[in-house]
């Protein structure tokens, strides 16, 4: 139940996302998945210092490119990495440049804020897919269950508890 995304966005990124996952079902470590969705198409990974920045996509030479931040957990490493493939998959024909954390003008705040969310979505959606977690998501949900659940997927507890909120579970504080 996604509060600030249209539910027919929601669909169609989740849409997206599942039909992209199709051909990568028999990774079952999500980073593995993630390297190898962008590496067949073409996207090169990059670490880099990116200070208070976890992550970028840009398109240099032709070529499109990942940037997340060396100093990052693991974790936050997976989820820009997704994050990134998301504005890539959902934005990449509106333009050639994603820096999450730019300074925006005030006018464009509203857009920008749309496509980060559309990226949070469809990184969600990616690393821990519907199925999956609704497999692995039985009985209340409790802060223990979230922390199982993140470790299998190989996120922070606030990635999954997040997903498991969009995806309709009470969640302990909300």
């Amino acid at each position: 139940m996604h509060r600030l995304l249209a539910p027919e966005k929601v669909d169609a990124i989740k849409l997206q996302a599942n039909d992209i996952l199709k051909a990568y079902r028999d990774i079952r470590n999500p980073l593995d998945r993630i390297v190898k969705i962008a590496a067949d198409n073409d996207i090169q990974i990059l670490q880099s210092e990116l200070y208070e920045m976890s992550g970028a996509l840009r398109k240099e030479k032709g070529k499109w490119v990942i940037y997340v931040n060396a100093a990052d957990s693991a974790q936050r490493k997976l989820f820009t990495i997704a994050h990134e493939l998301g504005h890539y998959f959902v934005h990449k024909d509106e333009c050639d440049e994603f820096i999450d954390g730019q300074l925006i003008s005030r006018t464009e705040q509203e857009k920008f804020a749309a496509k980060e969310l559309e990226a949070n979505e469809f990184a969600g959606n990616l690393i821990m897919p519907e199925e999956q977690v609704r497999a692995l998501a039985i009985g209340e949900v409790t802060s223990e269950s979230i922390q199982s659940l993140a470790k299998s997927f190989g996120v922070s507890t606030i990635a999954m508890a997040t997903r498991l909120h969009n995806l309709g579970y009470d969640t302990p504080n909300r």
